[in-house]
């Protein structure tokens, strides 16, 4: 198949995926419902491949094959997870899942200590160096010690120092979520922008490069004959059960 025939098919399907996944922002459709169900199927599916392909295959296959024949073993336990569609026998697969949460809870506190603990040690810094290292450490601790002061609930806050000092943390507190959110939807809208950049500097191309084929402008009236048909067949549908749960009424 020639290059830019499968290029230019790429192209017209991530830029009819893109836009059925924004239609979303108008309101939820059947149209976004489908590519919805259709971006999971793949990501099932890719996911399958990702867990043969570089996981079970060298990593167990190649071993066992290879002599280790006790790598049999990992195939029977790892079976026991689907006993959980046995109603009788879900048991099973309890006790798999119950092995397997407690390696991940030990090894998640193991990454904690590993990766957090560090951070702390080294955020405790003595006040001394030049004056905006002095400044900057200060203000940690002050934040610190004011979030801190916020979740501490042994007695009841009734000091005016303590109660402005767990006001001062929780405003603390909000500025660092505010932070965080912000970051968040800077994430989003830099998917945006890449998707929109997509759109217009290679989807707006294509589009002027094969408006001028006519296999082109016959596909492009038939498609947009039927979506003049489908919303006229929604909007006469949605009128219908409107006036039949208006006279129930």
């Amino acid at each position: 198949m020639d290059k830019s025939l499968v290029n230019s098919i790429t192209i017209w399907a991530a830029a009819l995926c893109t836009l059925a996944i924004y239609s979303v922002l108008y309101k939820e459709n059947k149209f976004y419902r489908f590519f919805e169900h259709i971006f999971i199927g793949l990501y099932g599916g890719y996911g399958v491949y990702i867990t043969w392909h570089e996981i079970l295959y060298p990593k167990w296959w190649q071993p066992m094959v290879g002599g280790q024949w006790w790598w049999i073993f990992a195939a029977v336990i790892g079976s026991m997870f689907y006993f959980m569609y046995s109603s009788k026998h879900a048991w099973i697969s309890r006790v798999i899942f119950g092995l397997f949460m407690g390696f991940a809870a030990g090894g998640t506190f193991r990454e904690f200590y590993e990766t957090y603990w560090p951070q702390m040690a080294s955020s405790m810094k003595p006040i001394a160096g030049t004056v905006p290292n002095i400044i900057n450490v200060v203000v940690f601790y002050v934040i610190l010690l004011a979030a801190m002061s916020y979740f501490f609930f042994s007695f009841e806050h009734k000091s005016v120092a303590i109660k402005s000092t767990a006001a001062a943390g929780r405003w603390f507190l909000m500025i660092g979520f505010g932070a965080m959110f912000g970051a968040t939807v800077m994430g989003r809208m830099t998917l945006f922008i890449g998707r929109l950049n997509f759109l217009l500097n290679q989807w707006v191309p294509e589009v002027q490069s094969d408006i001028q084929y006519p296999w082109f402008q016959i596909t492009s009236l038939i498609a947009l004959l039927v979506l003049i048909a489908v919303g006229i067949f929604y909007i006469i549908r949605n009128r219908r059960y409107a006036k039949r749960a208006k006279e129930e009424t």
